[in-house]
C-alpha cells in the first residue's frame, strides 16, 4: 500500500507466492568464491549451519575457491595477517570449524561442474550453490549445474559493483518445470538467476574495470561496505532455505549511494516474464 500524487491510498492485491523446496531429507550448500562478499558470508553461513544441526537437520557446507590470501587483502576480507599465503578457502575452513565444531569441506581449486553433480544424489537432497564469483565464467558453470540439477539444485548468485548489487535465486532453467498452486499460493520453486538475469552469463563489457575489488577498494572506487551488505542480504536467503525450506522472494538490489534495498516478490507475472524472455533469447 502506498500514496499516490493525488494523495489516495493505492493497493497492489497481485498475488504473491511462496517457493517451497519440496521434501528434503539433506542439504549440501556449496559456497564458490570466498572473496570480499564470500568470506563475509561463510561466518554467517558456518552459524546457520550450526543452528540447523541443533535442529535436528543434516546440513554439509563446501568452501571452493583457487585463490591464496594476500597483503591487499587484509581489511577488506575476513583473513588477518597470519593467514597470507594459505589458500582461501581451506583458511576458513579451518577457522570455523574450530570455532563451531563443524566438518566444512574445503577445496582449493577452480569451480567444475562435477564438484556439485559428481555423484548420485537422492530427490530429497536439495543443494544450494552460492555463487560470489565477479566473472562470467564461472557463472555459466553455475547455470549449467542447475540445469543438470533437474530443480534439485539451487543456484544463489550474490554480485556487487562499487555501491550497488544484486542477488538473484532460482533453480528451474525451463517454464514447464515450474508449477504452482494458485490456491495457498505455493509454487515448485523459482526461474535460475541466469533466466531472471542473462547478462550474469554473459562477458563484461570492454570498458569495465580489469582489477580486483581489493584493487578498487584500495583505489577508493569501491565502497568498503558493500561486500558486508551483499553477504548480509545472501545470509538471508539461505536462512529461509535452510531453517524454513522455502524462498518469499526472487531477487533484491542494493544500493548504498543513498542506501535502498529493493526485492521482487514472486508472482506469476514474473515467473512468466522472466521465462518468456530467456526463451526468446535462447
Amino acid at each position: 500500500m502506498q500514496l499516490n500524487n493525488g494523495d489516495t491510498i493505492a493497493v497492489d492485491f497481485t498475488p504473491t507466492y511462496r517457493a517451497l523446496l519440496g521434501e528434503t531429507e539433506k542439504m549440501e550448500l556449496y559456497l564458490v568464491g570466498t572473496g570480499g562478499t564470500g568470506s563475509a558470508l561463510a561466518d554467517a553461513l558456518a552459524r546457520i549451519l550450526y543452528h540447523a544441526r541443533q535442529k535436528g537437520k543434516v546440513v554439509n557446507l563446501t568452501m571452493i575457491d583457487p585463490d591464496v590470501v594476500e597483503e591487499k587483502n587484509i581489511g577488506r576480507q575476513r583473513f588477518c595477517q597470519a593467514e597470507v599465503g594459505w589458500p582461501k578457502s581451506s583458511s576458513l575452513a579451518l577457522r570455523l570449524n574450530a570455532a563451531f565444531g563443524l566438518d566444512i569441506r574445503a577445496i582449493p581449486k577452480p569451480f567444475a561442474l562435477d564438484m556439485v553433480i559428481g555423484r548420485y544424489s537422492a530427490s530429497t537432497t536439495k543443494k544450494l550453490v552460492i555463487g560470489c564469483v565477479d566473472h562470467f565464467l564461472p557463472r555459466q558453470e553455475l547455470a549449467k549445474a542447475v540445469e543438470v540439477g533437474n530443480g534439485h539444485l539451487w543456484w544463489l548468485d550474490v554480485g556487487n559493483a562499487y555501491h550497488n548489487g544484486n542477488v538473484f535465486i532460482g533453480n528451474h532453467i525451463y517454464a514447464k518445470q515450474w508449477q504452482a498452486d494458485d490456491v495457498l499460493r505455493l509454487c515448485s520453486g523459482l526461474p535460475s538467476p541466469a533466466v531472471q538475469n542473462p547478462a550474469l552469463c554473459l562477458p563484461d563489457p570492454p570498458a569495465a574495470s580489469s582489477l580486483s575489488c581489493a584493487d578498487l577498494t584500495l583505489r577508493e572506487e569501491q565502497s568498503l561496505m558493500i561486500n558486508t551488505v551483499m553477504a548480509a542480504i545472501a545470509a538471508n536467503y539461505c536462512y529461509q532455505w535452510v531453517l524454513h525450506e522455502e524462498i518469499t522472494s526472487m531477487s533484491t538490489a542494493v544500493t548504498l549511494d543513498p542506501p535502498t534495498m529493493t526485492s521482487q516478490q514472486i508472482t506469476h507475472e514474473l515467473i512468466s516474464a522472466a521465462f518468456d524472455r530467456y526463451q526468446e533469447e535462447e
